[in-house]
């Protein structure tokens, strides 16, 4: 397989110039809705006040860890911003700021699908719950108010759009004073609830000390302790009295060594042992029963203390929190406040402009390459070489009738004549020429088109003409026997034709018409309509008379109906030896042109191709460029 070309950029060029209609019309139809927009957009005004939120937490415990706010989180300034735009605050301000009664207000409460659906008088009744008027403060939010944290920093624009620019900055204002109030009462609501706790809590502590000091106090008075040694305290005389018992007994085993268990030695040592333990276990006897009594009084002293601690602690952060209820302060500042605003803010004419340009014109070279897309019909001759597999034989150009020329002005070869569109015949006769070089003799070549109007008729007379200039003996036949056309041009009558010829009825010398000079090749008309032209096409009589007519022409034009509405085109091809198929610039189908191989099953000697005809050929188009050469004979040869 040949590698895949890669597009060009003058073929989306060609695109562009092709659809530049539909560019244009979708280009000038975004800028008149953009400029009808503008037009009706209200006129507002915007006016920002800038607030300062600064990160400050209640402090009102020292638990921070459970209770404090983390200030330096995204969350907090977005419950903030969630703050301005409250029901609750926005209540407020329409209460303050007399809203109730603003007109904009109220128009914009009755507009939308809402308000129109409300006053259509046929909706049934139950459909009044779900038409029902919006909340004023939703429609201030949606509509009017804007909240814009300003990037990198600790400050927010509050807007509030409306058409009266000194109304608007006035009511900015006051919603930023409302703002900074609200948090005020709620930082104080804070504080005043934090006392009410606290002294609660000290009254239960301040009974609470009271009863530990008074246990402590009882416990003392009943144990009669006057001193209460540490539990951790060291016995100085149990240490030494210990260390004493090890000498003892060390020095008893030695005695051991030399003595017999009741030598006098021995039993005194031993006597000195058993009174030194016995003093022993006396003194730790006394040191269990006088730690006992210190844990315990240890217990309820720590208590004692731990109580005292707390209530302290609490009665000074009531001081503190009745102090800061006092002077409270703002972590929030207004730092610019609203002035009324010297020009609108909405409609903004040369955005809406810039951008209705830009939109019309990138939507329409979308529009351009989808319309190009969906554009089945053939254009170019890649249509047919590689999306259908055809032989492209060339392409006709778009031309206008020659005045006072034979054949009604549709014939362009003349042999005083090198416009365009005669050239492109001569170069068509070339490429067949070239392409039935295998064929010797006579040649008879089939046409035909798709569908009606595509120009085969017209083809098929300037390509016999073409011929004819080659010193080819050429005979043009009408083989439309069901809607005949080529008569017409001739100014001929259709009787006296190919079926009078078949049917017996007339020779062949009287049917022929031998035509003057200037055209030089001989036509035969296709006769009188038959009821059955199929069966007539196909008879072995018609093969007998082309047979007949090779004899006499080197060349021989069938000219007949379009093969998609008949099968007249499937009987000639089978006697032809090249079919050629017009098909129409930008109105012929691909999918037309699809099966041809399998509609006609040529063999292999028969050549199949396709020339496209009543092209626009205009200066710079890509896919043209080669027949550019044409115009260079664009004069006609004076007489």
């Amino acid at each position: 397989m040949a590698p895949q070309e890669e597009p060009h950029l003058q073929a989306y060029l060609y695109i562009l110039k092709k659809r530049r209609r539909a560019i244009f019309v979708f280009f000038v139809t975004v800028i008149l809705l953009g400029f009808l927009y503008t037009m009706s957009e209200a006129v507002l005004y915007r006016a920002p006040v800038k607030v300062l939120i600064e990160p400050d937490n209640p402090n009102v415990v020292d638990f921070k860890e459970v209770m404090a706010i983390d200030t330096s989180s995204s969350d907090y300034y977005q419950t903030q911003y969630q703050m301005l735009a409250s029901h609750g605050l926005v209540d407020q301000l329409i209460e303050e700021e007399n809203l109730k009664e603003d007109a904009y207000l109220q128009k914009l409460r009755k507009s939308g699908l809402r308000g129109f659906l409300s006053k259509l008088s046929f909706l049934p009744s139950m459909f009044d719950k779900f038409v029902v008027d919006p909340l004023l403060s939703d429609v201030f939010i949606r509509n009017m108010l804007q909240i814009n944290p300003v990037r990198n920093s600790r400050l927010v624009e509050v807007s509030v759009l409306h058409p009266d620019a000194k109304r608007s900055a006035a009511i900015a204002n006051a919603l930023a004073e409302l703002y900074i109030e609200r948090n005020l009462r709620d930082r104080y609501a804070i504080s005043t609830q934090a006392t009410e706790l606290i002294s609660t809590q000290l009254v239960e502590l301040k009974e609470k000390v009271s009863k530990a000091e008074s246990q402590l106090q009882d416990y003392k008075e009943r144990h009669a302790l006057v001193r209460i040694p540490s539990i951790r305290e060291k016995n100085q005389f149990l240490q030494d009295a210990k260390l004493e018992l090890v000498k003892i007994q060390a020095e008893e085993a030695k005695l051991a060594q030399r003595y017999l268990p009741k030598h006098p030695k021995r039993i005194h040592i031993r006597s000195q042992i058993e009174g030194l333990a016995q003093k022993i276990e006396e003194e730790e006897q006394k040191i269990m029963s006088t730690s006992r009594a210190a844990i315990e009084y240890s217990e309820l002293e720590r208590e004692a203390e731990s109580s005292r601690k707390i209530y302290e602690a609490l009665l000074s952060r009531l001081e503190e929190t009745q102090s800061q209820a006092q002077t409270q302060a703002s972590n929030i500042l207004i730092v610019d406040k609203a002035r009324e605003p010297l020009r609108p803010y909405s409609p903004r004419p040369f955005l809406n402009f810039f951008i209705s340009l830009i939109l019309g014109l990138s939507g329409g070279i979308v529009l351009a390459f989808f319309l190009e897309y969906f554009d089945s019909t053939i254009k170019i001759p890649e249509d047919i070489q590689k999306a259908l597999g055809l032989d492209f034989l060339g392409i006709i150009p778009k031309g206008n009738r020659v005045k006072k020329g034979p054949a009604q002005g549709y014939l362009y070869v003349l042999p005083e004549e090198h416009q365009p569109i005669a050239e492109s015949f001569r170069a068509l006769r070339t490429s067949l020429l070239f392409r039935l070089r295998h064929v010797q003799g006579n040649r008879i070549i089939l046409l035909s088109s798709a569908n009606p109007n595509e120009g085969k008729s017209t083809v098929a007379l300037n390509l016999a003409a073409a011929f004819q200039q080659n010193n080819l003996r050429v005979l043009l036949m009408d083989a439309d026997l069901r809607k005949p056309s080529l008569h017409k041009y001739f100014n001929a009558p259709v009787a006296g034709g190919v079926t009078e010829i078949l049917d017996g009825k007339l020779s062949l010398q009287d049917a022929i018409r031998q035509q003057p000079p200037e055209i030089g090749f001989d036509f035969l008309s296709s006769g009188e309509v038959s009821p059955r032209p199929a069966e007539v096409l196909g008879s072995a009589t018609m093969k007998s008379f082309l047979k007949e007519m090779q004899q006499h022409y080197d060349i021989i034009i069938l000219d007949s109906s379009p093969y998609l509405a008949v099968a007249d085109v499937v009987i000639l091809s089978e006697f032809v030896d090249s079919l050629v198929i017009v098909a129409r610039y930008q109105q012929t189908e691909k999918r037309h042109l699809k099966d041809l191989r399998q509609r006609f099953k040529l063999s292999n000697h028969t050549h199949l191709g396709v020339v496209i005809n009543h092209v626009t050929v205009r200066q710079k188009d890509y896919y043209y460029h080669q027949y550019y050469y044409y115009g260079y004979g664009n004069v006609t040869r004076k007489r």
